[in-house]
């Protein structure tokens, strides 16, 4: 299931103190607020005026929370960001093969390359990076494609658009949030470790950081305005509780809980939710059979220890999986990606929600 603007567990033998004294820095999914825009015919954008940092030639990383649409019909490009496709970086959603999939420039127009596939509607981390030698795409901390590429990358003095450029007019329909533009070139494992990061202040090759919780850079002072029309600012709606389905747990009456998984084939489905199975604060999921479970989800409340909500996930699983986790009472989200591999480490956040009480 698409969500819109959308291991036995570790810690059952220790203490919510325990959890607390061992807890990893503190993080924050960056969804407080993001920006919205109508897509074609209507033509919205941020933009920023040029600056030369904002022109990283040596090394290079754009970031950004995406949950976008473009038409399924025909090539339909849709620019996420860019300062002129036609002469600098522009990247966005373009249909290839009748597949939605992200597209980047880095020099100019004849330096276009695309790969990974960028579902439409749903939040999606993407990433490109460029360290001089080589361009990657990453789609949510996975690598999805690989080029050879010398440097130095070009300039351009047009202003960033943030949902537009200043060549390719034709704006997603949907949201964009947590903008990073970096001097460097982001690894897979540091993309990964920031995802749910939600950065306030400078950090070592970071340029510029657009939150959407305003209009200003808190990093390098490039701030940005909003033109056009169809453009605006959201965040989750709420709601007075939820309900656990075949496809979902609600645990404490307001915490939803999802998961997608994909199988050694590629193929994406629901996680179904194991029936009368948990308790008020757990749930069981499976991926093939009923009789044979994958995840256990378990919600803490840690408000007396550190004022947040605790998100705790284990399983038994090599296979990818994204699970969220919403309040729908505080109108909040987080989002957890485990990656295909031996021992996948547990989910252990006691800084998920800062949504108490």
């Amino acid at each position: 299931m698409r969500h819109p603007l959308g291991r036995a567990l570790l810690l059952l033998s220790a203490t919510l103190a325990l959890a607390l004294s061992s807890a990893a820095p503190a993080t924050a999914q960056p969804f407080g607020t993001w920006i919205v825009f109508a897509g074609n015919p209507t033509h919205g954008y941020f933009e920023v005026p040029h600056h030369p940092a904002l022109n990283p030639t040596g090394a290079f990383t754009i970031e950004a929370w995406v949950a976008v649409s473009n038409n399924a019909a025909g090539e339909d490009c849709r620019s996420i960001a860019g300062k002129n496709f036609l002469s600098a970086w522009w990247i966005g959603q373009c249909n290839s093969s009748g597949q939605p999939t992200l597209r980047s420039y880095l020099k100019g127009g004849a330096s276009m390359r695309q790969a990974g596939l960028l579902p439409r509607g749903q939040w999606t981390h993407i990433a490109v990076t460029f360290d001089g030698a080589h361009r990657r795409h990453y789609i949510n901390g996975e690598l999805a494609g690989e080029w050879a590429e010398a440097g130095p990358l070009t300039t351009s003095p047009s202003p960033v658009r943030i949902g537009s450029d200043v060549s390719w007019q034709f704006t997603p329909a949907g949201a964009i949030d947590e903008v990073r533009l970096w001097s460097v070139a982001r690894t897979q494992t540091q993309l990964r470790a920031a995802l749910n990061d939600h950065f306030t202040g400078p950090a070592p090759g970071l340029v510029a950081l657009w939150t959407m919780e305003g209009l200003n850079d808190p990093v390098g002072g490039h701030n940005g305005v909003t033109g056009g029309a169809g453009t605006g600012f959201l965040t989750f709606p709420v709601a007075p509780g939820c309900t656990s389905t075949a496809t979902s747990l609600c645990l404490g009456g307001r915490f939803a809980i999802s998961v997608e998984w994909r199988n050694l084939a590629g193929v994406v489905s629901d996680a179904l939710r194991v029936p009368g199975v948990g308790t008020a604060a757990s749930g069981l999921f499976y991926f093939f059979d009923a009789s044979n479970w994958e995840l256990l989800a378990k919600m803490a409340n840690g408000c007396g220890y550190n004022n947040r909500f605790w998100v705790f996930v284990s399983g038994s699983t090599e296979l990818f999986y994204r699970l969220e986790v919403t309040d729908v009472v505080r109108g909040a989200q987080r989002i957890y990606f485990s990656y295909p591999g031996t021992n996948p480490p547990a989910i252990t956040d006691t800084d998920a929600f800062a949504t108490c009480p």
